[in-house]
């Protein structure tokens, strides 16, 4: 073989390895620049990036895909709060009127993740929905009303000042995380493109 043609052989080798290997980097930055792009105007866009970057390669640049795995981390932070209310309503500190409040917090927050899940069921069949807009218009109801369940829960807490400012502190946290995601989940069903 020629002395060029070898030289040019490696370089076309070289170069398109290289470009191929590079490839990957600007799928992912063109994803996370996606997402980023998404959750800039949302209710809490920190929260927002927080919570769906990790998923941009799951992600790609699909807006229904982001709704569908914004709703999905609202049900992973809705266990999470289930757990600990859950956790707290067993200690032995706590008084019966605590205990039958985060009773009331347990189902609202079941109600709530009933409700997330009656909203990603919606927004998938967004591709083959005949009605996109009512699809979209459902996963709003829904998703509104898991909110309000949210809301619900952190309500019982302020008829009476005498419960324990641990376990408040520790619900109203774990509440406001949830109420935070489902927010943005929200947020990003409204922008949905139809």
């Amino acid at each position: 073989m020629e002395p060029k043609l070898l030289i040019i052989l490696f370089l076309t080798t070289f170069l398109s390895s290289h470009v191929s290997s590079s490839t990957p980097n600007a799928q992912q930055n063109k994803y996370s620049t996606f997402v980023k792009t998404s959750c800039s105007s949302a209710t809490y866009p920190a929260a927002c990036v927080k919570a769906l970057l990790p998923y941009a390669a799951t992600v790609k640049s699909n807006p229904i895909r982001l709704v569908t795995v914004a709703l999905s981390t609202t049900i992973k932070s809705a266990n999470a709060t289930l757990s600990t209310i859950t956790r707290l309503s067993k200690t032995k500190q706590i008084t019966k009127w605590e205990a039958a409040v985060l009773k009331d917090c347990v189902g609202d927050i079941k109600d709530s993740m009933d409700e997330i899940k009656s909203s990603i069921k919606e927004i998938s069949g967004i591709p083959k929905s005949a009605d996109k807009h009512f699809a979209i218009s459902n996963a709003q109801t829904w998703t509104s009303a898991a909110i309000t369940d949210e809301n619900s829960c952190l309500d019982g807490f302020s008829d009476r000042k005498t419960m324990n400012p641990v376990i408040k502190q520790k619900i109203r946290n774990s509440i406001v995380n949830l109420a935070r995601v489902s927010s943005n989940a929200l947020y990003l069903i409204n922008h949905l493109p139809v």
